[in-house]
């Protein structure tokens, strides 16, 4: 598109063009002078251009925030397989005492709760008849006794026969085993303990009539605890006499008593398809265990020896290969592992670590590789100069 411009009257077309020429001139000579002051700028300045964005660029990088984690450091250990089974604890002696004789219950000398020796008294019952019986008996057999005795010395003298001393021999001999039995009537009136442990149960009450069907208390050693386990049949196998066993309370406490199997059924109940395998528990380790008590039972099987182990929080299983984290340098680095065995929160590390390698356990969920980390704690004691 052309523009005219209104030339001014007076003027000639060569004045013009010579003003127009100047003024681009001018210009053109302004732009450059603009560009040298800036070229000299950018060479003493570094606040100004390339050498602005190249600090920008450093602060940016220093100020990168590292995560905080604690670590573990990996460890070689024996690990433990084991083969859990859940049972109430019973103790490994326990007798219902029945007495020997009907009667009625005249005193009860213990309660349940109370400690007894073997063979101590628990209850009596009204011997007052029978005790009477037996000072009869006592009395018949002293008799016939001292029949035999003056007999005898009659025989020697040839004034009776020996058939007469033999028939007063008999009748002594029979009255010496009713006296017997009328004395042991006397002793059953006691009711005893066949064996040391605590009474856990009462049956009967004084003045009830008891017989010799029905027992009259119940005594269990409890200081000798034993666990029957029913145990799958294809796990059987790994089962043998004397393999150690843990008692837990808690399902992933610590244990809390030890054991070992002390028996194993040789058949395989049909309705379960179990194997009855029965552990002795040590002598009361703790007190809190009781009969009738229910507790989780860890069978040792098996002792693998050198084997990495970590609480299976440290893995993360997010992905299509189980991972974890190792601190070096102050960097996040991402390892591949594979597991093996696991106990309770414990999980061994098949492949993937080395002993000595430091390994995040808490805070992995927020790494990433490469990540700069700042180290809390070791072993689960603090780091020193990590509160920054």
């Amino acid at each position: 598109m052309k523009v005219y411009t209104k030339r001014p009257r007076g003027q000639s077309a060569y004045r013009i063009m010579a003003r127009h020429f100047r003024t681009a001139v001018l210009a053109v000579l302004a732009a450059t002078t603009t560009l040298l002051i800036a070229g000299c700028g950018s060479d003493g300045d570094e606040n100004r251009g390339g050498g602005q964005m190249a600090r920008a660029a450093e602060q940016g990088q220093g100020s990168e925030r590292m995560i905080p984690v604690s670590a573990r450091i990996a460890v070689t250990d024996a690990l433990e397989m084991t083969l859990r089974g859940s049972t109430n604890l019973r103790a490994r002696e326990t007798v219902e005492v029945i007495p020997k004789q009907s009667g009625l219950v005249a005193t009860i000398h213990h309660e349940e709760g109370d400690r007894v020796g073997e063979d101590q008294v628990l209850a009596r019952l009204d011997d007052e008849e029978w005790r009477l019986q037996a000072m009869q008996a006592r009395a018949r057999a002293q008799s016939a006794a001292e029949q035999v005795s003056r007999a005898r010395a009659l025989a020697e003298l040839d004034l009776i026969s020996e058939q007469e001393v033999g028939n007063l021999a008999s009748d002594s001999a029979v009255a010496a085993s009713d006296l017997e039995l009328a004395e042991l009537r006397v002793r059953n009136a006691e009711i005893r303990s066949p064996i040391a442990g605590v009474v856990t149960h009462r049956y009967i009450e004084r003045g009830s009539q008891v017989g010799t069907t029905n027992p009259a208390f119940r005594v269990a050693d409890v200081e000798q605890l034993e666990a029957q386990v029913a145990v799958p049949e294809r796990q059987a196998a790994r089962v043998e006499v004397g393999q150690a066993a843990r008692i837990l309370v808690q399902e992933e406490g610590e244990p809390i008593a030890t054991g070992r199997v002390e028996r194993i059924r040789p058949v395989v109940d049909p309705e379960s398809g179990t194997v009855q395998v029965t552990i002795s528990v040590a002598a009361r380790e703790d007190a809190r265990l009781r009969p009738g008590q229910f507790v989780n039972v860890d069978i040792v099987t098996e002792t693998l020896a050198d084997r990495i182990t970590l609480p299976r929080t440290a893995v993360l299983v997010d992905g299509a290969v189980p991972r974890v984290f190792v601190v070096r340098d102050g960097r996040a680095l991402e390892r591949e592992v594979s597991l093996g065995y696991s106990r309770g929160d414990r999980i061994e590390i098949a492949s993937g670590l080395q002993a000595g390698d430091t390994v995040v356990v808490v805070g992995q969920d927020n790494l990433r590789p490469d990540a700069p980390v700042r180290l809390m704690e070791l072993d689960g004691q603090p780091v020193e100069g990590s509160d920054g």
